[in-house]
């Protein structure tokens, strides 16, 4: 192995791989806050339908759980012959 180019010897080491790795780190985020009023106006409104929006989908699974339950509590009734 001491024949080796010093490519190769990089490689095996893992001296290229903890180059590419922090050389990823180094990079900038991406901002993704508005640069204008119209875009942080844009941005509340969204926000706040995002929050409507999951309200509305738990109240859909909170009553689709009650239409099911009850439907389940008739089968039962009936099988015990109270309904």
């Amino acid at each position: 192995m001491s024949g080796e180019d010093p490519g190769r010897a990089a490689l095996r080491s893992g001296a290229t791989l903890r180059q590419v790795v922090t050389w990823a780190g180094r990079r900038e985020a991406v901002s993704l806050e508005p640069g204008c009023a119209f875009g942080a106006v844009t941005r509340a409104q969204v926000d706040e339908l995002a929050a409507e929006l999951r309200e509305i989908k738990g109240r859909l699974n909170q009553l689709f759980t009650l239409v099911v339950g009850s439907i389940a509590v008739d089968v039962l009734l009936r099988l015990a012959g109270l309904g």
